[in-house]
């Protein structure tokens, strides 16, 4: 079999970006309270990381419109919408989110 110098680069270039977008979207991430985050919730742009879930993968897979992924997350529960039980929750605690933007949406995980 003839190696295709091409064909590898493509792959690399690939390789290249995720871990490249992966290294913004650690680059991006931060704490910030409820309080600063309630013009989202009010937009209703906020979803929800489970702990059990890396929430720079999570974001990534949405980035990338991995669509079988998230739909499973979101299936199991992983990956949620906010809702006015979380509003609720994060309010009367005061809670820091972990969160990152992945356009349209603000991805959000509950510090330990």
């Amino acid at each position: 079999m003839i190696n295709n110098p091409k064909s590898e680069t493509k792959l690399d270039t690939k390789r290249d970006t995720k871990v490249e977008i992966k290294q913004q979207l650690t680059a991006e991430l931060g704490v910030i309270s409820y309080i600063e985050m309630q013009k989202f919730f009010a937009k209703g742009i906020i979803l929800v990381v489970d702990p059990s879930l890396n929430i720079i993968d999570a974001a990534f897979k949405i980035h990338c419109d991995d669509s079988a992924c998230i739909e499973g997350w979101i299936h199991d529960k992983l990956l949620t919408r906010a809702h006015d039980e979380h509003a609720k929750k994060w309010l009367k605690s005061n809670t820091s989110l972990q969160a990152v933007t992945v356009a349209p949406w603000v991805v959000v995980q509950e510090q330990d």
